[in-house]
């Protein structure tokens, strides 16, 4: 659902952020030279008003902005082109006549029309100008779908691409794979970049990344659209373009929903009748004398009284899930802003599990002068999943004449007594358990469009950082059968910096068309952790708040680093856009390899492109309106191992010397240095086509995947 609240009345939370942003942005770009000024309103299809819409004096570059009420004014003089654009509406022009009222009426864009630019990787292309395999996830399932993780937006949307959920638990993540696996060691998930800035390999993960703020999805899968990534993309790779301030003036838009969840089969326990049947028939097949109805002298009160307990339903709820997001954008046609925030809170359907999500965001762009644009996207999200859990599988385990709770009105350990094979599965609840990560990002980024003789060229810089800090913490107690006391408390953090500097050219020369694009990047993460444990506490007043209470305590610490240094070069060429033509070589240097192999390995690719449909004999065609043929082939690398495999790393140990406990080191891995870099060669043919007017479309690929020099661990013998 989404609302224009433009009415002051509906504004009023909204005003101090408006009239702040009114001191830096203004809202109107008209300017005026002379006396004569065209004016009039810019409707849609429906004769409603479009506020936000830009009109442009092609002649003299002025610019204006409608209104909220889609009214306009501009400098302008008969003989003289207005043209006039809103994002989702095809645009329109106009010869300035003797009139200096003009309205407008702008009709609504379809789909193909706005999906013609999809995201490549350190740019954009024409659709019809790919020429690998990459896929656009549809708009609506972005926007319309109630998911919490965006890879639930991209299940069954994209051919090759699978996504499983392999845990119904509150913010668990799903895992994809595209293409299938291509390693055995390493990870097989996609590589994953938001506007342009690396996600994986920061410690956030797409729980982060609040699917509401998402304007598109494109899904890279063939080496020629991967390969410009290099060792990052073997897996093929998942770019997020977030939603951007758009000219106009504010807009304020809600969306939410709430739902509940069940389980989607119910266990149904036996009844205590059928219990002590099923007992009953056990002693007669195996020639036991029957003692008493029920197997354990802790089930005799319940039988006695006739009472019952449903264990399943003890241990599950009605799971409820709402999500709440607030967004705001506008600006003029200089500066343009984005702001949202986020709310979720989803309990799961077995007590204890919960998620909460809350997270805001930040875009910014602002046009300095016509040759320099800057702008900022920053984003903060925190997770929480805390909470002690039930433990279905015990409940399930049950007898239904099992004791709950204690006289003290305390859960019982035993329920079964003396059975202790299972305990209570409500004993997680008395538990204290925190799971939280917080995820802090800030990226921004420089564009310097060369003016000139040197028209088409332009430079970007993209400077990204993220902070990852993560908790988790566990106190069992008396209460949950442990009669000493036991914690643990684990803290990390992961920060990490991405540079990269980004040389892109574009010409035409006739129909010849030149795309070049540059690239030299610098990532670089560090992680650190400790971890803390104790046993043995007096009692479980203070438990996880004071770990130094306990009589036998336990302590650790890691920290390691990793480097990667790029350089990258891609060249599309197009004749006439009917024959296609994109080379891409990337080299990357990887801190993770050892002395006796380069640490750099080229990954290169070449793609083909045929456009058929483009082709004077398919003109006149009336069943096809899209027909391409896509070749490519080439190389991507894995790095497959950990920061510090291709060395031997030591380790602490206790040991006794002379009746005194002595700390001493040990290897904990042996490194080799001789390895290298996993290669995975992608060979890939594909026939995009749309029929009766993109009525019916799709693509048909074949593919090849192989993968060469696969590390393996080897256990090695003791002795």
């Amino acid at each position: 659902m989404q609302k224009n609240l433009l009415s002051p009345l509906r504004c009023v939370l909204a005003l101090l952020v408006i009239f702040l942003l009114a001191e830096i942005t203004p809202m109107s770009a008209f300017a005026q030279t002379g006396t004569t000024e065209v004016s009039g309103t810019v409707l849609d299809a429906k004769g409603l008003p479009i506020p936000g819409a830009t009109i442009k004096n092609q002649t003299t570059a002025k610019v204006a902005i409608s209104d909220g009420n889609g009214r306009y004014k501009i400098a302008a003089v008969k003989g003289e082109t207005l043209v006039y654009t809103f994002i989702g509406y095809t645009g329109k022009s106009v010869l300035v006549g003797n009139e200096m009222q003009v309205n407008v009426n702008l009709i609504e864009a379809p789909d193909k029309t706005l999906n013609d630019v999809v995201v490549i990787g350190y740019g954009t292309q024409k659709r019809s100008d790919v020429t690998g395999s990459v896929v656009s996830v549809p708009k609506a399932r972005l926007s319309q779908l109630p998911v919490t993780n965006v890879l639930q937006s991209i299940e069954g949307a994209v051919a090759g691409v699978n996504v499983t959920t392999t845990s119904s638990v509150p913010g668990s993540q799903p895992s994809a794979l595209i293409r299938g696996q291509n390693s055995i060691t390493a990870g097989s998930g996609p590589y994953v970049v938001v506007d342009g800035v690396p996600l994986s390999k920061t410690g956030g993960s797409l729980n982060d990344i609040n699917p509401n703020d998402i304007a598109s999805v494109e899904v890279l899968k063939d080496a020629s659209a991967t390969a410009i990534y290099g060792t990052n993309g073997s897996n093929g790779v998942i770019l997020i373009t977030t939603k951007r301030g758009t000219a106009g003036k504010p807009v304020i838009r809600y969306s939410g929903y709430a739902g509940i969840d069940n389980l989607a089969h119910i266990l149904e326990p036996r009844s205590g009748a059928e219990y002590v049947q099923k007992y009953a028939d056990f002693l007669k097949q195996t020639g036991q004398v029957q003692q008493r109805p029920v197997p354990n002298i802790g089930e005799l009160p319940a039988y006695n009284a006739g009472t019952t307990t449903d264990w399943v339903k003890e241990a599950t709820q009605q799971g409820v899930i709402q999500d709440h997001n607030v967004g705001i954008s506008g600006g003029s046609q200089d500066v343009k802003y984005f702001i949202s925030g986020d709310y979720l809170n989803q309990k799961g359907v077995i007590k204890g599990y919960n998620f909460k999500r809350i997270g805001l965001r930040s875009n910014l762009d602002v046009n300095v002068t016509s040759f320099l644009t800057v702008g900022t996207s920053l984003f903060l999200t925190s997770n929480n999943y805390d909470g002690g859990r039930a433990n279905l599988l015990f409940a399930t385990a049950m007898s239904p004449y099992g004791q709950e709770y204690n006289a003290n009105g305390t859960y019982a350990i035993y329920p079964m007594n003396p059975e202790q094979l299972y305990t209570n599965p409500l004993l997680g609840l008395t538990t204290t358990q925190i799971s939280r990560t917080t995820n802090i990002n800030g990226n921004g980024y420089a564009e310097v469009k060369f003016p000139g003789a040197l028209t088409g060229l332009k430079f970007r810089l993209n400077a990204g950082y993220t902070y990852f800090p993560e908790r988790r913490g566990s106190y069992i107690g008396r209460l949950a059968n442990d009669l000493n006391g036991t914690a643990s408390s684990f803290n990390a953090s992961t920060n990490s910096y991405t540079i990269e500097n980004i040389l892109t050219y574009s010409k035409d020369i006739k129909k010849h068309h030149f795309d070049f694009t540059a690239l030299y990047s610098a990532q670089e993460r560090k992680y650190n952790s400790t971890t803390a444990g104790a046993v043995g506490f007096v009692n479980d007043e203070l438990g996880l708040d004071n770990i130094g209470a306990g009589a036998t305590q336990t302590s650790g610490s890691y920290r390691d680093r990793y480097g990667l240094n790029s350089q990258m070069g891609r060249l599309f060429y197009s004749y006439d856009s009917k024959y296609l033509l994109t080379l891409t070589a990337r080299r990357d240097g990887s801190s993770v390899f050892g002395a006796n192999t380069t640490k750099y390995g080229v990954f290169p690719s070449a793609a083909v492109g045929w456009n058929i449909i483009n082709e004077d004999f398919m003109k006149n065609s009336k069943v096809f309106s899209n027909l391409k043929l896509r070749l490519s082939y080439g190389k991507t690398g894995n790095e497959a191992v950990g920061v510090y495999n291709t060395i031997t790393t030591d380790g602490s140990v206790r040991y006794p010397f002379n009746g005194i406990s002595t700390i001493g080191v040990v290897p904990n891995n042996l490194g080799n240095i001789s390895l290298q870099w996993e290669t995975t060669k992608t060979a890939n043919i594909g026939l995009d086509f749309g029929i009766l007017n993109n009525r019916i479309s799709g693509s048909i690929e074949a593919y090849q995947n192989k993968t060469s020099g696969l590390l393996l661990n080897r256990s090695l013998p003791i002795i």
